[in-house]
């Protein structure tokens, strides 16, 4: 290839690429090019290995021609995270969702995780979860990526033609290291050991990288493993199953739920059950990256990533449960009722004369692991002024929980629930929640979840050089993608009260167990239950072997869903003295199928199986521009329409729902895809060399929400509050975003960030109920101090967002912030001693519904602490 080809194509499309080189030269993990630099100035980078790191991404951002945010690996390595969630929520737009106290989702400006796209390379990876109650979601489950696998993170708030659709906030790229574009011969291992506080254990975490290269640098092996373990442990006030019923005023004043007609209390907001939850967990996560790169020849050049992780994740919860649901069901009566704004804040729920138990204590013990897999294959071939990318990969992942037991202990109490404290759930019972003699056995289960995403794909770019005073590169290409989701539960049928539970002479006592120590501090109040018969598991998994259980499918819950896609695109690179940009068009067409079994009475028994299939065409203009005003000054606008599919349980064709809690959520396969033309304007002053303010604004117009209504259903002869989605209306989603990197002497520096959204739906149909934007936080910061010298690094970093709605009913998340903190001490030119620590705020997470005095969850998850060391050649 001759030199003139060579010049016209890195001053178009891969300008960027040109200075990511210079730069990734002069940082701690260059590529071959960092070799041929002195030995001071690598010693010097091995000592600022944050301040390169923020170069390299303020670099990247300035160069690009769509909003993006970057982070590289040595500044995921410097912050205090332990997955790419955590952080991902550092960059300017990114929300948060943790669970069990760690990053499991993020959502981009102001939009729920499932409608944002997650990449690896450039291309799909599948996700799941552990847990045999999570309904399957498009968001990814960051848990399954630790940050020592990722080279790069990106966050594409403006799309591209060439970028895979299906987001309507962002779509982020994890990138991993190339063999080829690291030192050869580097080795880095980590090793820690991380207490948590709340559990008071300490659990090792281990990493190592080896690459190799051959002596002509043609041919790169690169490996990496990673080993985290980690014992976590929840303190927890719960309330579920709020929904409005309506209530008969008897003679004494007592209220007794009945039909409409009959109502002399209609549409009161109560719940159908909470208790004192504790939940524990050993996670055990262990990832491995393998890659190679083969310059076949000068023009050829062939790329091998494989992808492995997979996570123990066996756990435990024992919950003292409080069930207004069984009182209703059994037409019992409620008394010294506190109502305020048609919401019940406080009750007292009578003894049941004609049933056996009104209330229970629950105990469960689950067998669960999430495997993940990705095979990519990337043949990258220039002939002349073209460039030609075949992709070919398979992705998949596996959650299943193996065995979900669970032992139900009951008694016939009256007792008293008191909402109206905020961020409390104060309790009393009549018998003694102390005393095991007197909750006998009730239900016995051992059921079983298994789920899978899977998807196949296949992608082909052909790519020309322009030499033109307007156009850089002409591209396109087409993609088809096979993707597939599957559920099946297994659930216990002899275990009830009438089967198995009722020949047992079970008592708590019998199987008594330590009750842990400090449960629920700085949670609730003196009137919360925070001590309560407790169970040793262990005793009663054993008793559970010689049960002869009765297991078959739970056909409600059962679906499968497929998607075909098929994109094409075409895009045209921008390029002159003073800009850059791209335009392209991107054509999607959709063919989805929904499957699972749809009851015909409320027992199952007549269940049958259905397909559902529907198709739909998506035209998606994009177009982004970035003008150089000065040297240090960039003006940034784009203007595109963007889609993303509904999520995978609002088009599921089932039902899936908790006996226990008496609530669940249905699908309808006829959903719309998400739809949105959005528009960009932004600032960007590079006024010294590790330092930039910005100022964006973004615009979104939705055409259509997923509404949600909550209806009282009755399935197997229990009355349910069951969540049905229906296509919604639109909406505008609208902010600003402010950022700030500064150094204010050579390596000592402050990195903050907010983000304002508004978020408006249009009026909707009577009988709304979804008012507010999933995901939609109205303010969202972060600030990160860091110094760096020769002897330490350090970094302080806070993060914090304001409530928002859930997506589930009319559920909220209340305002929450976390303090994290890294320190690095540089004993030698190789060896590091590491100190971290997560969430130093320790902060109480607090979840309503539609009202504050309706709780939902109040939860603490404990701070945790890391110390080790690391060695790198």
């Amino acid at each position: 290839m001759d030199l003139g080809w060579w010049y016209q194509h890195l001053r178009g499309q891969y300008v960027m690429q040109r200075q990511l080189l210079i730069l990734t030269a002069l940082s701690m993990v260059g590529a071959t090019a960092a070799a041929q630099q002195s030995d001071d100035a690598l010693e010097h980078i091995k000592i600022r290995g944050i301040r390169s790191s923020l170069l390299e991404a303020i670099n990247s951002k300035k160069e690009t021609s769509n909003f993006i945010d970057a982070i590289s690996a040595e500044n995921i390595g410097k912050f205090p995270d332990k997955n790419v969630a955590e952080s991902l929520q550092r960059l300017t737009g990114v929300s948060l969702y943790r669970v069990m106290g760690e990053g499991e989702r993020i959502g981009v400006r102001g939009t729920a995780p499932s409608q944002n796209l997650t990449l690896l390379n450039g291309q799909s990876i599948a996700s799941s979860d552990w847990w045999i109650s999570s309904q399957p979601s498009r968001g990814f489950n960051y848990t399954m990526i630790p940050s020592e696998l990722v080279e790069s993170l990106e966050v594409n708030k403006s799309p591209q033609a060439d970028l895979d659709e299906g987001s309507l906030g962002g779509a982020v790229v994890l990138n991993t290291p190339k063999p080829l574009d690291t030192e050869p011969g580097k080795m880095m291992l980590k090793a820690q050991l991380q207490y948590t506080d709340l559990a008071d254990k300490w659990a090792p975490q281990f990493s190592a990288l080896y690459n190799w290269r051959d002596d002509g640098g043609d041919l790169g092996l690169l490996m990496a493993l990673v080993k985290h373990r980690r014992n976590l442990r929840r303190d927890g006030l719960e309330a579920w199953g709020w929904a409005e019923r309506n209530f008969s005023t008897q003679a004494d004043g007592s209220l007794r739920q009945v039909e409409a007609e009959n109502a002399d209390i209609q549409g009161l907001w109560t719940p159908g059950g909470g208790g004192s939850a504790l939940f524990q967990q050993a996670r055990d996560l262990t990832s491995s990256l393998l890659s190679g790169q083969w310059r076949v020849s000068k023009d050829t050049e062939l790329t091998l990533n494989l992808l492995y992780s997979v996570l123990d994740a066996d756990n435990s919860n024992q919950n003292f449960l409080w069930l207004p649901s069984n009182s209703y069901q059994a037409n019992g009566l409620i008394s010294d009722v506190q109502i305020q704004d048609q919401s019940l804040l406080a009750a007292t729920y009578h003894a049941l004369p004609d049933a056996a138990f009104n209330t229970s204590m629950e105990a469960i013990w689950r067998n669960s692991r999430i495997d993940q897999k990705s095979a990519q294959l990337y043949l990258k071939h220039y002939f002349g002024y073209w460039r030609a990318d075949l992709q070919a990969g398979i992705t998949a992942s596996g959650g299943d929980t193996s065995a979900d037991s669970t032992a139900q202990w009951s008694a016939n109490s009256s007792y008293r629930v008191d909402t109206s404290a905020e961020r409390d759930i104060r309790v009393s019972y009549d018998l003694s929640p102390l005393n095991g003699d007197n909750w006998f056995i009730s239900e016995v289960r051992q059921d079983a979840s298994y789920s899978q995403d899977q998807e196949r794909y296949l992608q082909m770019d052909l790519a020309r050089s322009m030499d033109h005073p307007i156009l850089a590169e002409l591209s396109f290409g087409l993609k088809y993608k096979d993707h597939g989701r599957e559920l099946q539960r297994l659930r216990t049928r002899n275990g009830g009260y009438d089967g198995l539970a009722g020949d047992l002479d079970w008592r708590i006592s019998d199987f008594s167990g330590h009750f842990p120590s400090g449960y629920l501090g700085g949670v609730g109040s003196q009137h919360s239950l925070k001590a309560f018969a407790f169970v040793d598991i262990d005793a009663l998994s054993a008793a559970y072997r010689a049960l002869p259980f009765v297991i078959s499918e739970e056909q409600q819950s059962r679906f499968m869903i497929d998607e075909q896609v098929t994109a094409g695109y075409l895009k045209l690179n921008l390029k002159g003295r003073d800009y850059r940009g791209d335009l392209g068009m991107r054509l999607v067409h959709t063919n989805q199928r929904s499957a699972g079994y749809q009851q015909q009475t409320d027992d199952m028994s007549d269940a049958v199986w259905i397909s559902r299939e529907r198709s739909y065409t998506d035209i998606l203009p994009s177009l982004n521009l970035a003008i150089d005003l000065h040297e240090d000054l960039v003006l940034r606008a784009a203007a595109a329409k963007v889609m993303a599919r509904p999520d995978y349980e609002h088009i599921m064709p089932s039902v899936n729902y908790n006996k226990t809690q008496a609530q669940g959520v249905a699908g309808n396969p006829q959903l719309d895809p998400f739809r949105a033309t959005q528009f960009d304007l932004g600032l960007e002053w590079y006024w010294q060399e590790a330092s930039l303010a910005s100022v964006a604004l973004f615009y979104k117009n939705v055409r259509s929400f997923v509404d949600i209504s909550r209806f009282l259903e009755v399935h197997e002869g229990i009355e349910m509050s069951i969540d049905r989605p229906l296509n919604g209306p639109g909406g505008t989603i609208k902010g600003l975003e402010l950022g700030l990197q500064h150094e204010f002497i050579y390596g000592l520096g402050l990195i903050a960030n907010y983000t304002l959204v508004d978020g408006e739906r249009d009026s909707g149909a009577p009988g709304q109920t979804l008012s507010e934007i999933p995901g939609n936080s109205r303010h969202t910061f972060n600030v990160s101090g860091y110094y760096e010298d020769e002897l330490l690094s350090a970094r302080l970093s806070y993060n914090y967002r304001t409530r928002y709605a859930t997506g589930l009913g009319e559920a909220r998340a209340d305002n929450t912030g976390q303090l994290d903190m890294n320190l690095t001490l540089h004993i030698s030119k190789n060896w590091d001693l590491l100190l971290e620590a997560i969430n130093l705020t320790d902060e109480v997470l607090f979840s309503y519904d539609r009202v504050r005095t309706a709780p939902i969850g109040i939860y603490k998850n404990g701070r945790r602490f890391y110390v080790g060391a690391s060695y790198r050649f």
